[in-house]
């Protein structure tokens, strides 16, 4: 694959009524479509019998606004692709940035791990399995699984985490081959780094290394666990924004064989020296102007709208986009 190709990754709008994505929600990812976009990844979509992040999470069914919404983005010149995921009974998102304790988020996972056997993580995976076969029948023509964030995925693969891990990674990797075989595309969504800095120093690397090998066509490089430190999920500062970048860049370059997404306000004319194998993946600016990739200006003013949920709101808004819901 030698042509850089661009994403719009997915991102959670809140635009839901009654479960479903709502004509707010059409609209969002219909006019944001277009042929410089190679792939538009819906976001955050949970699993049947799966747990939503927060109460405006969408979850995947036979209803046929899915088919509509995968044949509005196809229609705008955009391959469809959809994000599948889920976090558990009980998880509550925090509503500050950085956590006073972020070790105590790695403890209650590993605890969480430690409750689950084989029979429960096997209906986990078969749960994004039947999510995964509802996408192919509404039209979607790329799946990607949400294992980053501290959302469920994200810790029933770490073997830091997970004891039983092998036996999650075998199931999504059969999951990835099944989905190939029928012609859809797939990638997996990772963080990185969590941002609890004594787990982060003690094997991520071969975290990174090992999911790097799963038969996914892509993975999608995030950072961050939602209740450790979402500055790493949704970097601003230069700091922030370079640390992104060279991560994603140390692990794209041990692993020239696979393709990766990457993110983190990108500039899309400094591109070149990156390793061909690194794909952008834009969302705040694409949110803040639907036709930001026909001029590549007037992108995300950093309002932090968009982080609905941290603000107590029902949905993402953006003080750039003229059109934004408020």
């Amino acid at each position: 694959m030698s042509d850089r190709l661009t994403f719009f990754v997915a991102v959670n709008t809140g635009f839901i009524t009654n479960g479903l994505p709502d004509r707010r929600f059409l609209d969002f990812y219909e006019s944001r479509s277009s042929h410089e976009l190679y792939c538009s990844i819906v976001g955050n979509v949970v699993v049947p019998g799966g747990y939503g992040s927060n109460a405006s999470t969408p979850t995947i069914t036979d209803d046929l606004v899915w088919g509509e919404l995968a044949r509005g983005i196809a229609y705008g010149g955009a391959r469809p692709g959809i994000q599948l995921a889920s976090a558990w009974d009980g998880y509550v998102g925090a509503r500050k940035f950085v956590t006073s304790a972020p070790n105590t988020t790695i403890q209650q996972a590993r605890a969480l791990m430690a409750s689950k056997g084989r029979h429960e993580l096997s209906e986990v995976i078969d749960s994004f399995r039947s999510a995964a076969r509802k996408a192919l029948e509404h039209g979607f023509r790329h799946v990607q699984l949400h294992a980053a964030h501290g959302y469920l995925l994200s810790l029933l693969i770490d073997r830091r985490i997970n004891p039983l891990a092998d036996f999650v990674l075998d199931g999504l990797s059969s999951l990835a081959v099944y989905l190939r075989r029928e012609g859809i595309e797939t990638s997996i969504r990772i963080s990185m780094k969590t941002g609890d800095e004594s787990f982060d120093n003690a094997g991520a690397v071969e975290f990174q290394d090992e999911v790097a090998a799963l038969p996914f066509d892509f993975v999608d490089l995030s950072s961050g666990f939602y209740n450790v430190d979402k500055r790493l999920i949704y970097p601003t500062t230069p700091d922030f924004l370079a640390s992104r970048m060279s991560q994603s860049r140390q692990v794209a370059s041990r692993h020239l064989n696979r393709n990766f997404i990457f993110s983190g306000r990108l500039k899309m004319d400094s591109l070149g020296d990156l390793p061909s194998n690194m794909h952008p993946g834009l969302c705040r600016d694409l949110i803040a102007n639907p036709n930001f990739l026909l001029t590549t200006q007037n992108g995300c003013a950093n309002h932090n709208k968009c982080h609905y949920y941290s603000r107590g709101k029902a949905h993402l808004t953006c003080g750039e986009w003229k059109s934004s819901p408020t």
